[in-house]
């Protein structure tokens, strides 16, 4: 297992080359990864990395290595995943990580019609933002995460699952959004609320607004809340906008208590990922994974 870790952690910085990046990727501390790939070192006797001017650069032993270490770890998830099933650890349990708003959203029906197919399965969902989802699979605490964060972690693989818009709302009698269109610089007019940091929802928006050169540290924040749900409850009562899924807001927008404030040439457009460790995946891991993206046009039908 302390090895596994290692090559992981070396994996990480190879494709890095940072390792204050790699720390932050695998949820440790920089002298952590630091230690790590020393004891590698130690090990096969030979450095792994070396400075070239102010950039980090694999060595030759270091590139034979990082050309091994990949399959290496699939070849350990795949065995790992193998022995459970014989020695019953897997039995029939299947460990989730759904980030929260595919978790209150998309996912419930998906569960249903997964357990209706396979009844003998028990599975335990994990509700947490995207990055503790990634985090939970890096410590092998969940088989699968379903997340809707920027696809960034080299130590995951990230499979689009489905589409997403991200939509700016209000409450449908917010004085202060009469018009039908706005330009992005009204942001700045208007009392906003946000989820926390670390949500996936919350990245892609801090990402798009800053590549469409709105200054996020001048924005007017009045409260930061931690799900969409909670927002919403918040949008009721309030003449505050939020940005959220439209997966979220699909009985909001029907029953006429919320409404889409347009903004003209920006849009926020994304991708769920379901998420697993860099390697293969097998039994009822892999048995989910198909099935929801077989099923996924049932999830509101």
């Amino acid at each position: 297992m302390d090895f596994d870790f290692r090559l992981k952690v070396f994996y990480v910085a190879a494709n890095t080359l940072n390792f204050t990046k790699a720390a932050s990727e695998l949820f440790i501390s920089q002298p952590a990864v630091s230690k790590n790939i020393q004891e590698i070192e130690n090990s096969i006797g030979t450095p792994l990395f070396e400075r070239l001017g102010n950039r980090l650069a694999l060595t030759p032993a270091g590139k034979i290595l990082y050309k091994h270490a990949q399959v290496i770890l699939e070849q350990y998830n795949q065995a790992t995943y193998e022995i459970n099933e014989i020695t019953g650890k897997q039995n029939g349990n299947l460990f989730l990580g759904i980030s929260t708003t595919i978790s209150q959203y998309v996912i419930p029906k998906m569960l249903v019609e997964f357990n209706l197919h396979f009844p003998q399965n028990e599975i335990k969902v994990t509700q947490a933002n995207s990055k503790r989802v990634e985090q939970l699979l890096i410590k092998n605490e969940i088989h699968l995460g379903i997340t809707e964060g920027l696809p960034d972690n080299r130590s995951l693989k990230f499979t689009p699952y489905i589409k997403d818009e991200i939509v700016l709302v209000t409450r449908y009698t917010n004085p202060l959004c009469k018009e039908e269109r706005f330009v992005l610089n009204d942001i700045y007019k208007l009392a906003l609320v946000f989820r926390e940091p670390g949500s996936g929802t919350r990245d892609i928006i801090d990402c798009k607004l800053k590549e469409a050169g709105i200054s996020l540290q001048h924005l007017h924040t009045e409260i930061i809340l931690s799900s969409s749900e909670s927002i919403k409850r918040y949008l009721k009562y309030s003449n505050t906008a939020a940005f959220l899924s439209i997966h979220a807001i699909q009985e909001e927008l029907k029953n006429g208590d919320l409404k889409i404030i347009e903004l003209e040439d920006f849009s926020i457009e994304r991708y769920f990922y379901i998420t697993h460790l860099v390697g293969g995946l097998a039994s009822l891991p892999l048995k989910f994974m198909n099935f929801i993206q077989q099923h996924k046009g049932k999830i509101y039908s």
